[in-house]
Formats: C-alpha cells, structure tokens, sequence
C-alpha cells in the first residue's frame, strides 16, 4: 500500500484548491498572521491588537467576510497611501455628553473602539455619551464595537456608512452603502449580550464579494445587475447594486444612516465613500457611536429581571431551540470556535499571496 505523505496532500490541496472550498485554521495562527502583517505594514503593536481581536471576532461569531479577508486590502491601501497605518485620532469638538473625532484616514475598527470607550466615559457621568468619527475606514463587524459598552452594562449603538451599493428605490444607480447598524443590550443574566447586527440590505455585499472570488452564483433576491434586473452572477451584481430589506424601508434606513453616520458626522455621503478596495482614494467612512447608560434609568437588578422576562416572553413563543435571541447565534458560534475557525481557501490563497510579497512566511500551524 503506498502511504502519501502530507507534504504532498497539502501542495495538492493547494494546486487544486477549488476542490476543498476551506480549511480549518487555528485561532493562534490567525492572531499571529494578522499581527505579522499588520506590524510589518507599520500599525502599533496597541493598535494591532485591536485590529486582531475584530478579525478573530468576525471568524468566531460567523462573520468571516469581515476577518482575513480584508488584510491583503488594508496593506494595498496602506502602500498606495489611502490609508493611514498609524491611527492617530484628533478630537474636533468635545463637550460633556457629545464628541466628533478625526480618525485622519486610519483602522475604523480602532477608531470606533476610541469613540465607544469615549463614549462609555461620558455616560458613566451624564447617562449618555454620543460621538461622530469621520476621515475612517470601514469597523469591520458592527457587534465588536457596540458589545464593547454591553459588557461595561451599557447599551452601545454603532452606525455606519459605507461605499455605494444600494439604489435608492425605483432607481438602478447605486448610492448609498449597505450600511451597518449594531445595538448591544446587557444581558447580566444570559450568557451573551442581546446584539443586533445587520446591514440594510438583504446579505452583506461582502458574501458577493466572496461568491464572486471563488465564482460561485448567489441566490435570486440578493441583487440586481447594472439595468435593474435580478441576477445570480457575483459579478453583474458588484457591477449593479444589492438589494435592500423591505424594498423603500431598507432604503430608507441606508438613507438615514447616510445622514447621521456621514453626512452629520463630516464624512463622506451621497454616494462619495470609496470602498475598502478602491486604491485610487481616501475611502472617508463615517460613524455614529452612542451609549446610554442603564443605571440612569434603573438599578441593575431591575434590568436584570426585566431583561430576564423578555428573553423568556419570547422563547415561549414556540420551540425555544428554534427562536433565537439576537446574537444567540454568534455567541453560540463564539463558544464553538474557541480553537479553530474554518477560512476559505481563497482568503488563504490571498494572504499568502499578501505576506510574500511583504517578505513573510506565512505558518498556519
């Protein structure tokens, strides 16, 4: 019997990676690869931090499209001089309760952990605390940010624009973004926050992205072509627009949050963020950050067993296994992940190819 050795297998693998659609890979190899690349490319090791703990949320609580991923983007933006790898931020105005902050084009993901830890401070004096970021780039997953004031017993909110990909209804010219909405509740008695995440339209672009990478066809319903027809080629719809949630009531929460995210907040708006993957720009993301801070409003104990009675109001509703509770899901997945997550082996490819040109040798082991 002939014995093939691993060596082999994992060239094989490699050479026909279209075969074995992904990979399991350790969470310490997406940590030490992530930080690998980033310092390399000139972020700070505090910053990096951050920036690492956001990709291996994303891949833990199911959110791949916002992990690995975005590194070989992040490194051609930083080297075509769109992005800043040092994130210094700068505060516009800062009053009491309210703050608007320059994230002078760096990690929106450290940006907006700033603004929420900004934001936190305040409420802990004044019951609230609201701060605008312009000049960013994209937060990865909203969740990361606004679990950040549920875990402070707070609820934290997040909103974000994004580059053009949404039409606005009866239109075919996409305009605004599928723009982020986070909202975190404490939940003192579950096992996880009560967290809302989701974009305004039906999936994130970012799984087009990604179908159109390994050139898979999508589901009918997610997005239009460049004449406003539906379709189920990747690439006609990044060339079209997606489709929004409820039709004019998705559009109008992209349009909503265009304007306080972008618009509001200094940042780009109406169409003009640059996406992540355009390297000919400034991409000027904007966010919304707020907190409020429960224990003006009641003891921690009353919040606890009012929270305690909705989850449960609502888990009687029929089979408790089939109803989830926003964020259930994630952190069921979070619990599930705590060793290894599962990376397409297109994203593998692609940080491979990302750190070889920057002269490092990528282990996954």
């Amino acid at each position: 019997m002939r014995i093939i050795q691993k060596p082999f297998v994992q060239n094989l693998k490699r050479e026909y990676s279209h075969y074995f659609m992904e990979q399991k890979v350790t969470i310490s190899a997406v940590r030490n690869i992530s930080k690998q690349i980033l310092i390399h490319v000139g972020v700070s090791p505090e910053h990096t931090e951050i920036i690492v703990d956001s990709i291996v949320y994303a891949h833990q609580s199911g959110k791949g499209t916002h992990g690995l991923g975005r590194l070989p983007l992040y490194v051609k933006k930083i080297q075509a001089g769109f992005m800043a790898a040092e994130t210094s931020t700068d505060l516009v105005k800062d009053t009491p309760v309210l703050a608007v902050m320059d994230a002078k084009n760096g990690f929106g993901q450290v940006a907006a952990t700033k603004a929420m830890d900004l934001c936190i401070n305040k409420a802990n004096y004044y019951g609230i605390g609201l701060v605008g970021v312009r000049r960013s780039n994209n937060f990865g997953t909203a969740s990361f940010i606004t679990e950040q004031a549920a875990a402070k017993g707070m609820i934290g909110i997040v909103l974000g624009n994004s580059g053009p990909a949404i039409a606005p209804t009866g239109g075919s010219h996409p305009l605004f973004g599928t723009n982020p909405l986070g909202i975190a509740f404490p939940n003192p008695v579950g096992e996880f926050p009560i967290s809302l995440d989701m974009a305004t339209s039906v999936v994130a672009r970012g799984k087009v992205r990604q179908a159109a990478k390994s050139n898979e066809k999508i589901p009918f319903g997610w997005a239009l072509d460049g004449n406003g027809q539906p379709t189920c080629d990747p690439f006609q719809a990044l060339e079209g627009s997606m489709i929004p949630i409820g039709d004019h009531k998705g559009y109008g929460l992209s349009l909503a949050i265009d304007i306080l995210a972008g618009l509001l907040t200094g940042s780009a708006f109406g169409g003009d963020v640059h996406p992540l993957g355009d390297m000919s720009a400034n991409s000027n993301y904007g966010h919304l950050c707020m907190t409020i801070n429960v224990d003006f409003f009641m003891t921690i104990d009353e919040w606890s067993q009012k929270i305690a009675y909705l989850v449960s109001s609502i888990k009687s509703c029929g089979d408790p296994e089939k109803i989830r509770i926003h964020g259930e899901s994630s952190h069921r997945s979070i619990r599930n992940s705590k060793e290894y997550v599962l990376v397409k082996n297109r994203v593998i490819n692609d940080i491979e190819s990302s750190a070889s040109s920057l002269g490092i040798e990528v282990r996954w082991t």
